[in-house]
């Protein structure tokens, strides 16, 4: 589920952006949501690309770097993109709706399943196995949901 500081930065966007709420409402239904509450992690990234994005062309919002996208890496090491993907999933996994305890728990799941201490210190070919674990369990809970429904 989206966190309670992308909530808030989508409803910020939306005011400065002046969106009516109708346009609004249609924008999330794109997502096949009707409250930015019912977002998951990874959609609330990019409904909030969006709107910054459209905030950026009226000249009302400064584009802000994404995460990791400063950073000087050796060729080896995990790309950026890699590591925001790694951290979308495991959101979209992780039993904790706190930022604190989120990365903490990927943390731990990192040092017990991959010998990695933090998602920094990830190579492209360990990045590429953590991302395949990511989506078996993802598949793995989504399965047991439907399961769920179905009993």
């Amino acid at each position: 589920m989206a966190t309670t500081s992308q909530i808030r930065k989508i409803h910020t966007l939306k005011n400065i952006i002046g969106l009516d709420d109708d346009l609004y409402r249609e924008m999330l239904m794109s997502f096949d949501v009707q409250s930015s509450k019912n977002l998951t992690y990874t959609e609330a990234i990019i409904f909030t690309e969006i709107l910054e994005e459209k905030a950026v062309a009226l000249k009302r919002w400064e584009k802000q770097p994404k995460k990791y996208e400063n950073l000087h890496r050796n060729e080896d090491m995990a790309s950026d993109a890699q590591l925001r993907m790694i951290e979308g999933m495991w959101r979209e996994v992780c039993y904790y709706d706190n930022d604190r305890f989120a990365k903490k728990s990927l943390r731990k799941f990192l040092k017990s399943k991959f010998k990695v201490d933090d998602v920094m210190f990830l190579t492209k070919t360990k990045a590429s196995k953590v991302i395949h674990a990511l989506q078996a369990i993802k598949k793995n809970l989504k399965n047991k949901k439907s399961a769920a429904t179905l009993n």
